[in-house]
């Protein structure tokens, strides 16, 4: 029986599952950054982006994997993630 699922499918499960790693991997940077008060106080911008990296990357996984990729794309919840998805349309 043929697969009906487009060629790209495996391959874009493999990558979000990757990007899925990556954000793991970024949160516990930044989870052990923060475990340094002086560290977290003094970098504070710069853990908050480490976190807003690994929030893009969660949402593009979920882009890659999508059955409909408007309504994910309508489920991010960083506006400007969200935003740039919509010009892609």
């Amino acid at each position: 029986m043929a697969s009906t699922a487009p060629a790209n499918t495996a391959s874009h499960r493999q990558i979000a599952m990757v990007l899925e790693e990556l954000a793991q991997d970024v949160e516990a940077l930044g989870a052990s950054l923060c475990g340094d008060l002086d560290v977290a106080m003094r970098h504070m911008d710069s853990l908050q982006a480490i976190d807003l990296i690994a929030q893009k990357q969660r949402s593009l996984a979920r882009l890659l994997v999508a059955d409909c990729l408007e309504t994910e794309v309508e489920q991010i919840g960083l506006d400007i993630l969200r935003d740039r998805m919509r010009m892609l349309r």
